[in-house]
Formats: structure tokens, sequence, C-alpha cells
């Protein structure tokens, strides 16, 4: 069943968001009406424990390229360079990202995309905003998730601005939660989008903290 947050209606065709806890309805996210797809799901013991092991020091950021052809190949790089210092191996792990990299490039006919895997130790993007994609695939492997906010309570003409005009009700934000995924629409300057960028942030964490990130653009 997909929940769908705040429709707002103006003289504007709707903008809404999809929760669900089943990955098939991810195809919600190319409706017209629709910028922020999020899939409720539960972190396998296997994951949880490799990361909660691993030794932060020793990961090396990932940026790569990926295709539908030759994507196994692709994904198994990106484990070599991930895990060159490390004794730490995790099956399942590997194959939640080839998986959610197969699924996002056939849901969006796209021939490539851009693939980032990496620790986050600070606080990035903490003001509310949109991004310059059409689409992006983003799961938080480990710590706080990305916060979004319905468009009901987004001043739009505010962004730029401070959070605090950006959120009209600060008690509406909403979160990614950990190990969920969100699939999300952008804004890219002289292109027709299918509905407005999804409004979020990246989540405060504290200086001893930090996240594990994957996240996919087109």
């Amino acid at each position: 069943m997909v929940q769908l947050f705040n429709i707002f209606r103006t003289s504007s065709p709707a903008v809404q968001q999809a929760v669900s806890n089943s990955w098939e309805e991810r195809g919600k996210i190319l409706e017209a009406d629709t910028n922020l797809f999020c899939w409720k799901r539960e972190k396998p013991k296997s994951i949880e424990d490799y990361l909660n092991a691993i030794s932060i020091e020793k990961l090396e950021p990932i940026r790569k390229t990926i295709s539908l052809d030759g994507l196994e190949n692709q994904i198994q790089e990106v484990r070599n360079v991930w895990e060159s210092d490390s004794s730490l191996s995790c099956q399942d792990f590997w194959e939640d990202i080839q998986s959610l990299s197969r699924d996002f490039l056939t849901l969006s006919n796209s021939d490539q995309a851009t693939l980032h895997l990496k620790f986050i130790h600070d606080n990035g993007c903490t003001k509310f905003h949109t991004d310059r994609y059409k689409l992006r695939l983003f799961t938080t492997y480990f710590g706080e998730g990305t916060e979004w906010v319905p468009e009901n309570v987004v001043n739009r003409h505010a962004l730029g601005s401070t959070n605090e005009k950006i959120v009209k009700d600060h008690s509406q934000i909403q979160r990614l939660g950990t190990y969920d995924v969100g699939i999300l629409k952008g804004e890219i300057p002289g292109s027709v989008n299918n509905a407005k960028g999804i409004v979020h942030k990246s989540p405060a964490i504290g200086k001893d903290d930090y996240r594990i990130i994957l996240r996919i653009d087109i």
C-alpha cells in the first residue's frame, strides 16, 4: 500500500510524495505529480553487523559511472576499491547495491548513471534545497537518513534562505530511515520536469557520528 503525503493543490499541478513498504511500487516516481518515492524496509543483520565492524578511516570514497551493460563487473570494481584495505566483506551488502543499481537504471530507462558510495563525517547540506539532477536513488546504510518536507509545508520562494523560512511547520519534517530507499526528483534549469524537485537536506550529525550512503544520479 502506498501512502501519499499531504497533496497540495494549487493552480499548478499537484505535488506529492509516496511512501510504501513495497519496492514494486517504485514506478510511482515516474508519475507527473510525484517528486519522491520512499521504500520502507528493514536492514538485514548481516549488513548491519558488517557496517558496525568496518573501519571507516580505511574506506575509499567511490565515484563511478555505471551502466546495465557490464554492471556486475562495475560493482565488483567498486567492491575491490572499497575493500582494498579490509579483511571484512559482506556479500549481502554488494548484492543490494547491484540490485538497486540495476532496478534504478531500468526504471529510469537510462544508459548510464553516476554511483557514489562513501562515508560522511560532517554536516553537509544542512539547508533545505532542491538539487540539479533528473532522478536520484539514495539510501543511508549507516547513520541518520535524509530529511524531506511535504509540499504543503514548503515555502519555495524562501529557498536559499534559512530553514526557518523555508519550512512553515518543522513538526512536519520527514526522514528517510536508515536502509530505506528514496528515489528523488530534482530540477534542471531550462528543462521541463514532471514535478517540482523534492525539498530535502542532510541530517545534522554529532562530531563523533558518521553516515555511510549510496547515491546514484542521472
